[in-house]
């Protein structure tokens, strides 16, 4: 994700990214978030929906991890996890089976990249930006035909 997307993050729920100053040892948050910019919208309901039922203090949850999980899907890890926080959790999960991780198009579907061997949840439009090689663009010109080589074409 975008720098830009992830600091309006950190600066809207600041206790709740409280595990991105942490050594990496103990949270994964100093990597960042790792996924792609389509998924912002979910990321940031799900952070404000925690925010809103989370007690204060010194039990609050705290979220340790963002990325994309094996079968491409929103992975989220919690610390001080309660049983509401872990159904808005694996609801957040099963939006972003719907949902482009690109350009947050609804609705997308499971991709494979054959050259990486990952899934990811993507619409037509960025499975083709993303797995096809452009050709370049002088390559599209129509070139005139060639004329025989035994022709010889005299200007006046």
């Amino acid at each position: 994700m975008d720098s830009h997307f992830e600091n309006k993050l950190y600066e809207r729920f600041p206790d709740l990214y409280r595990e991105r100053t942490a050594p990496l040892e103990s949270s994964s948050m100093a990597w960042g978030v790792q996924c792609g910019n389509g998924w912002y919208k979910i990321i940031h309901d799900l952070s404000d929906k925690i925010t809103k039922i989370a007690p204060e203090g010194e039990y609050s949850p705290a979220i340790s991890q963002i990325s994309r999980h094996d079968d491409g899907t929103l992975y989220v890890d919690v610390r001080n996890v309660s049983p509401p926080i872990a159904d808005l959790v694996a609801a957040a999960r099963e939006a972003s089976r719907l949902t482009c991780e690109y350009c947050s198009y609804s609705p997308a579907f499971l991709r494979d990249v054959k050259q990486d061997r990952k899934q990811h949840i993507a619409c037509g439009r960025c499975v083709n930006k993303t797995t096809t090689l452009r050709a370049p663009l002088g390559s599209k010109r129509k070139h005139k035909p060639r004329r025989a080589s035994d022709i010889m074409v005299v200007k006046r």
